[in-house]
């Protein structure tokens, strides 16, 4: 091993097939100190959100949704990360990307966390406010301007918690068949309560071919489905959470953006989970500097694509000229959330885009990972400021803003209720790694059998076989 990480120098990486099984058995049981220690810091950012909700739902209860908007924030914000974390695994496995084998499961486990959105979205169903405005009358009747052409109360709660409960359920049957073969490996290995429950979720998995071409073709059509799940569901969460909650703002740009920005922020969670397993962990035999040189050209072109999509929708609303357009403008971009939309920006596409535009920089490892921790912070400070401001912005059943609403900044239950979410995240996530193993055993013994250095003249290349 040490031979071959000489002559590459880290940019390709050749694990013994033999080896993997059992470092990864080794790596799942482990608890470091590391590891107990962010189990712990998270579980307690969890308390204190949960602390924050019950003293918001005490306070103010659930009949207005204007003091729910940081709630709202960091649930998009999880959602659109985590949600469209799997994806990654789904689009590079099927491009059959060589690089790609170390962050497949990586992506993958975010869909544990797919049960806490679902668990969060709850509460949300009951703040939405009613198509139709209750106090209005029949005679005078007024409309929150949604994507649903109904009248029926109640139906965008039932449709939207639908997307988001089958996207769940969608994404832990990816991780389960992805998983399948290393937990019938595992079951092998392992002994008591984890021996029964590798044993349960195996099944009858014992590798033959028949198996392998049936969970190929699964993933395949689990993972269209994700996809197209995905996108509906952060456009009607988009819609119903943001657009629709701020009177005269109508923009099919809009949920385009949102879906963008959910996937440069996962991808960018992805190179900074797997930056701190190289780096800290103890996996840089399995994770070269080619992952990150190659995911840092796709993250690049992310942050293009988002800020491509930002300028469309202001030009658009800019030269339109109309009263309400230019408030919406105002009050989300250059007045009332001016300062978190500059720091927005600038996290989101100028620090990414500086950094990854040098080639020498992109390909190490802390180039992209520290790319990565710009556009997650962008992406927080995307949602705070539009759902924030969405759920901050007057009477829904107006046809237009009531002028520019001043911003509103968190108090302690919003603060704690946002630090909970992320702490609750990241609790589900690393427990996650203590029953899944981090790398994919299956694929990674796959790819060591595709790929060899050679030498051609005077240079030494790598060599990929290709299986199909």
């Amino acid at each position: 091993m040490a031979a071959n990480q000489a002559h590459n120098a880290g940019m390709w990486v050749f694990p013994r097939a033999e080896e993997v099984s059992g470092d990864m058995a080794a790596k799942s049981r482990a608890m470091p100190r590391p590891m107990v220690a962010a189990i712990t810091v998270s579980a307690i950012l969890l308390v204190l959100g949960i602390i924050g909700f019950v003293a918001r739902a005490v306070d103010d209860g659930f009949t207005d949704h204007a003091p729910w908007g940081y709630y709202a924030a960091i649930f998009s914000f999880l959602l659109m990360v985590t949600g469209a974390a799997p994806l990654v695994a789904l689009v590079f496995r099927f491009t059959k990307s060589h690089w790609r084998r170390p962050l497949s499961r990586v992506s993958e486990l975010f869909a544990l966390v797919g049960i806490l959105n679902l668990l969060m979205f709850i509460p949300l169903m009951f703040v939405l406010p009613a198509i139709n405005n209750p106090g209005a009358g029949e005679e005078a009747m007024e409309l929150r301007r949604t994507i649903w052409f109904e009248v029926p109360i109640g139906a965008p709660h039932w449709w939207d918690a639908l997307g988001v409960g089958f996207l769940a359920v969608l994404g832990l049957a990816i991780l389960w068949l992805a998983s399948v073969p290393d937990l019938a490996e595992a079951r092998l290995t392992s002994g008591g309560m984890r021996r029964k429950f590798y044993s349960l979720m195996a099944g009858h998995w014992f590798g033959t071919k028949r198996q392998w071409e049936m969970q190929k073709a699964g993933l395949a059509v689990l993972g269209a489905f994700y996809f197209m799940f995905l996108i509906w569901v952060h456009f009607i969460i988009s819609t119903d959470y943001g657009q629709s909650l701020i009177p005269g703002w109508k923009d099919s740009i809009f949920p385009v953006l949102y879906s963008l920005t959910g996937l440069q922020a996962s991808l960018g969670l992805i190179l900074i989970i797997m930056f701190i397993m190289r780096r800290w962990g103890g996996y840089q035999e399995y994770i070269g500097i080619s992952l990150f040189w190659s995911a840092s050209k796709i993250l690049l072109g992310l942050s293009m694509l988002w800020v491509y999509h930002v300028f469309s929708f202001m030009i658009t609303y800019w030269y339109g000229r109309l009263e309400v357009e230019q408030d919406i403008l105002k009050y989300l971009f250059t007045q009332s959330y001016g300062g978190m939309f500059a720091a927005n920006f600038f996290f989101s596409f100028v620090m990414p885009f500086f950094l990854l535009l040098w080639n020498p920089v992109r390909k190490t490892a802390w180039g992209p990972a520290l790319a990565g921790v710009a556009v997650l912070i962008g992406a927080l400070l995307f949602n705070l400021r539009i759902f924030v401001g969405a759920f901050n912005a007057g009477d829904v059943y107006q046809h237009a803003l009531n002028g520019v609403p001043p911003a509103v900044w968190p108090d302690i239950w919003d603060i704690f209720m946002v630090v909970g979410g992320l702490g609750a995240a990241a609790l589900i996530y690393l427990t996650g790694t203590r029953i899944f193993p981090l790398i994919s055993v299956w694929e990674i013994k796959e790819g060591a059998m595709y790929q060899r250095m050679g030498t051609f003249i005077r240079g030494e290349y790598l060599i990929l076989a290709k299986p199909e």
